[in-house]
């Protein structure tokens, strides 16, 4: 985009100066004034209306009351039932780790005691079971701790148990046994010394989740539920729910099971139902039970079966405010109608420059900077002051995006810049390359044909890194160092990585032609590591880097610099640990170099050739 030089090159033409000085003097007249003149005949024609209903403004507040109310009333009901479903997940994470340690994968009669000692006190869980990577369960009934371990042979957890997540909630099931329904939560464990699979399952008893009905209630007319699914009740105050007996078909009622209750009615589709327009799922319904306002939202978590959390309160504490609304409405509804149409008419004459403004935001919202045209001068002041303040802004935030990766642009844009100090922990890909004997090839050359070989060679670089949705941080000399995995979470990060450096070495292959004939490519080490890093903004508050920090990008470097050793003379060399290795699914095309000593590092780094 080249609008400054378009705007620029205009000013600086002596012929266009009388233009310029005419253009000058034209009168601004002032957005503001055009929508005073509009709001002030709406105003006349609704004006009189509103003073007959200064009365309803106690009314109308008495609605916001219950909109925030309903928040209240939703907002309480996720809080309980997430902190019950986070604190059970975070003691069965806890059980996990310490059942990975290799001791407990040797001593059975070690863990049955491990699990007894840690999880006794814990009186949620019901029972607890072990699965073995060889398929031999152990199961604890922790309310009869006497009782002698139960051990049976199961199916043994594998791979695909694990692709959905290491840890996760299994619908409600009944068990005959016990007689009781169960929500069941599983943790599958990696052994860090053989890399098998366990599993441990906890069990909670679902009348648990019946026990917060008390805490999320605090309207005396309030009758708080919990669903699973649209169809099924997982939990419930009313006397229907808690009489129903449950079975190994229907370990939980269906919500037709509660006929004489208003929650039967939650779904019904009828001319009565009116919803309501707030930030969590609320609507109004008369049914044989009465008129009631129901409140609910999803418990939204990945791990877990789909849970609805709500209230149902008769409406009657909230419908006096309704009424009066709608009498407004149906009064001002006619004199809006003529005011819109006064405004429809003088909007025209002002959509138009607020259309182009629009769709050029939009563009560079989406950093589509190519082919951009400066915005037009205008005759409302306020608008001619924004289209040049906008193509200034849009000039710079090109500069920046060149300067920035564009991923991190576009997610700063739809962050509106928020979270600039934040850093996490994240499993990330890292890259480095190099340029092998560049001091040598750059002694050879004019500081020009210097610059001409770097860029032309980094922006290939950039073209296959962009392509596989990486992000390059900095260039070092003739090195580059990219990652995948960040601004945006990827779930190929090394997958998309090892891709981008197959299509480096394709690129390289080709080589460039000049007008004195083909050019050769420089040769090129590139070293891949993945692991876990530090990723954010780093830096001082008047100059910051989204960068990477840790281990891992040592070993990525470290990895480039191997690459000397391994085969000096290589047009291009690609090694990657074993990390990276392991997380590709066609592993056929990478060979084995074994162990290898890197710089600055105590253990040795299992290492694979890629190209």
């Amino acid at each position: 985009m080249d609008l400054n030089n378009k705007t620029a090159n205009a000013e600086k033409q002596p012929q266009k100066e009388s233009s310029k000085k005419k253009d000058r003097k034209r009168w601004r007249l002032s957005i503001s004034a055009v929508f005073s003149i509009g709001a002030a005949m709406l105003l006349a024609l609704i004006g009189g209306s509103m003073l007959l209903y200064v009365s309803d403004a106690t009314n109308r507040q008495t609605t916001v009351i219950m909109r925030e109310t309903g928040a209240l009333i939703v907002e309480r009901g996720l809080e309980v039932v997430e902190d019950f479903f986070r604190n059970e997940e975070r003691m069965g994470l806890l059980a996990a780790e310490v059942l990975s340690d290799p001791l407990i994968y040797n001593a059975p009669v070690a863990l049955r005691e491990q699990l007894i000692s840690i999880l006794s006190r814990q009186t949620n869980i019901k029972r607890i079971s072990y699965t073995f990577p060889t398929g031999r369960q152990i199961s604890v009934q922790l309310d009869h701790a006497d009782q002698p371990v139960q051990q049976a042979m199961v199916m043994p957890p594998n791979e695909q148990d694990m692709e959905v997540g290491n840890h996760r909630w299994a619908p409600p099931y009944y068990d005959e046994g016990i007689g009781e329904t169960f929500m069941q939560f599983a943790v599958y464990i990696r052994n860090p010394v053989d890399n098998t699979i366990s599993k441990l399952t906890l069990d909670y008893p679902i009348s648990l989740l019946g026990q917060l009905m008390a805490r999320i209630k605090w309207r005396a007319s309030q009758i708080p539920f919990i669903l699973y699914g649209r169809d099924q009740v997982l939990a419930s105050s009313e006397q229907a729910f808690l009489s129903f007996k449950p079975s190994k078909a229907k370990p939980i009622p269906l919500i037709s099971d509660l006929q004489d209750t208003p929650l039967s009615n939650i779904w019904s589709e009828n001319a009565n139902r009116r919803s309501l327009n707030t930030n969590y799922k609320a609507h109004i319904d008369t049914t044989t039970h009465g008129t009631y306002l129901y409140l609910y939202d999803d418990l939204r978590n990945g791990n877990r079966f789909p849970i609805i959390i709500g209230s149902y309160v008769l409406a009657s504490e909230f419908s006096v405010p309704f009424e009066n609304l709608h009498k407004i409405f149906v009064a001002a509804t006619a004199f809006l109608a003529v005011g819109v149409l006064l405004m429809f008419l003088i909007g025209r004459r002002l959509a138009g420059p607020f259309v182009a403004l629009g769709t050029q935001a939009n563009a560079i919202r989406k950093l589509n900077m190519e082919g951009l045209n400066a915005l037009p001068r205008s005759r409302l002041k306020e608008v001619d002051q924004a289209n040049q303040a906008f193509n200034s802004a849009a000039v710079a935030l090109s500069a920046f995006s060149r300067y920035v990766p564009k991923d991190l642009v576009r997610v700063l844009l739809e962050r509106e810049f928020e979270g600039l100090n934040s850093t996490e922990l994240r499993e990330m890909t890292i890259l480095f390359s190099d340029i092998a004997g560049f001091t040598g090839v750059a002694s050879k050359l004019t500081a020009e044909e210097t610059t001409s070989l770097l860029n032309t060679h980094f922006q290939e670089l950039a073209d296959c890194i962009s392509q596989t949705h990486g992000t390059i941080d900095k260039y070092i000399g003739d090195g580059c160092m990219a990652f995948w995995g960040a601004p945006e979470t990827m779930e190929n990060h090394a997958q998309s990585a090892i891709d981008a450096v197959r299509l480096i070495a394709q690129r390289l292959e080709t080589e460039l032609e000049s007008e004195e004939g083909a050019i050769e490519k420089p040769r090129l080490r590139i070293g891949v590591h993945t692991g876990t890093v530090v990723v954010g903004n780093i830096g001082a508050i008047e100059r910051m880097n989204y960068t990477v920090v840790g281990d891992a990008v040592n070993v990525a470097a470290r990895l480039q610099e191997l690459g000397k050793k391994v085969d000096p003379e290589a047009r291009v060399i690609a090694l990657a640990s074993n990390a990276t290795v392991d997380h590709l699914s066609d592993k056929s095309h990478t060979n084995h170099l074994g162990d290898y000593q890197l710089r600055g590092r105590e253990e040795a780094v299992d290492v694979y050739r890629i190209v």
